[in-house]
């Protein structure tokens, strides 16, 4: 039976056993093959000379018709010989059938013969049992001209009853032949469909262990590409995120604008409380931010407590303005925390795209002077600023 799709997943060593099966089962098919075309030949052969026995009677019982009642001596030898070469001929395939052994093919080569069974060993034992009168006719008379003449009313009165038996000889050969090919044929395709059932095991087993190593390795690259406290793109993958957003951007002149955030009091509640608690907070907030963003919006954490949203399509003052308000809630949602008087809040910087600069790295650059620009006037609050193309590509290191 075909090894289960289960297994074949489960263990490489399984999957090499199912593999070596359909190699074995695929030679069965072939050596089958084989040996169906070996055994027909084999047949063709018995079947040929079951015919030949037919011919071979009638040319017997010629030959004695001719020997007895030819006026012309030559030709009464002539036609004793021939029924010599006949009837040895006859007997020597009849042993042949009977017992397994050589005789002499049309071709006057030998011809290599299986003992019959069944009825057509019957027949064979029959057609003997009829031939045996005449042997001991010519023993007894030594193959002498006072033969011929009893052996052929004796030939002549069994040469119907020989043909009938050479004739259901040759019928059942060719039963038994078309018998066994069609055991071979059921042998044989079992073997294919068992071959073919355990091939397509095989490649199921392979297609899903491939689409597992495919997902494994997405899994991995996804890990590589997230932030593992806030669950946020990391900066790598934010990386790699926008510049696919600048590059459609680019292609459709479209505008956009890229959010950099900074959490204002961190550290002290990070310092004095614990990571835990300071740990927590990135992680509400970066669940917040989330929740802002549209399903275009890449939002990813930087690093420490920087955070960065890019909002491809967004323009406007007033929308950018609503943007900020409600990252400005977000942190406020998080939890009324502060630290020495130092209260936790969030300086954003702004930066546009437009169609003069899809450069990430300017983008980044500009957003960041905005940032320090909004967190020297206070806490909570923003400042925009548009790209400059000229800005080096040096900011996604800082």
């Amino acid at each position: 039976m075909p090894i289960p799709v289960s297994a074949l997943i489960a263990s490489p060593r399984r999957l090499l056993a199912a593999i070596l099966l359909f190699v074995a089962l695929d030679l069965s098919v072939l050596v089958t093959n084989l040996w169906i075309a070996h055994q027909v030949a084999e047949d063709a052969v018995a079947i040929n000379m079951a015919g030949r026995q037919r011919m071979l009677s009638q040319r017997m019982t010629k030959s004695l018709l001719l020997a007895a009642n030819s006026s012309a001596p030559e030709h009464a030898d002539l036609a004793a010989e021939e029924f010599i070469s006949a009837y040895s001929l006859f007997n020597q395939t009849l042993e042949a059938f009977a017992h397994g052994g050589q005789t002499l093919g049309g071709d006057g080569k030998t011809v290599q013969l299986h003992a019959v069974d069944g009825a057509a060993s019957e027949y064979i034992a029959e057609a003997r049992r009829l031939l045996k009168p005449l042997t001991v006719q010519l023993v007894d008379h030594a193959k002498t001209d006072a033969v011929w003449a009893p052996a052929a009313t004796y030939m002549v009165s069994t040469n119907v009853e020989i043909l009938q038996l050479m004739n259901r000889l040759t019928s059942r050969l060719e039963h038994d032949s078309v018998q066994r090919t069609e055991q071979l044929r059921v042998i044989q395709t079992l073997a294919f469909l068992l071959a073919l059932g355990n091939f397509i095991a095989i490649v199921i087993g392979l297609t899903r262990r491939h689409k597992e190593m495919e997902n494994e390795k997405e899994h991995w690259q996804q890990l590589a590409r997230h932030d593992a406290l806030t669950g946020l793109t990391n900066r790598k993958g934010f990386f790699e995120a926008a510049e696919r957003v600048l590059s459609r951007a680019q292609r459709e002149s479209e505008c956009g604008a890229l959010f950099l955030l900074d959490l204002d009091g961190f550290k002290p509640i990070n310092d004095t409380l614990g990571h835990p608690i300071g740990d927590h907070v990135l992680k509400n907030f970066g669940d917040r931010l989330q929740s802002i963003a549209r399903q275009s919006d890449v939002t990813a954490r930087l690093g420490g407590d920087e955070f960065v949203l890019l909002c491809p399509g967004l323009q406007g003052a007033s929308t950018i303005d609503s943007v900020c308000e409600r990252i400005v809630d977000a942190v406020r949602s998080v939890g009324p925390m502060s630290v020495n008087g130092k209260s936790l809040g969030v300086s954003i910087g702004v930066a546009h795209y437009t169609p003069d600069s899809y450069d990430i790295n300017a983008l980044i650059a500009a957003a960041d002077r905005a940032m320090y620009e909004a967190k020297r006037s206070g806490s909570n609050l923003w400042r925009t600023q548009v790209t400059n193309s000229a800005i080096p590509k040096d900011a996604q290191s800082q």
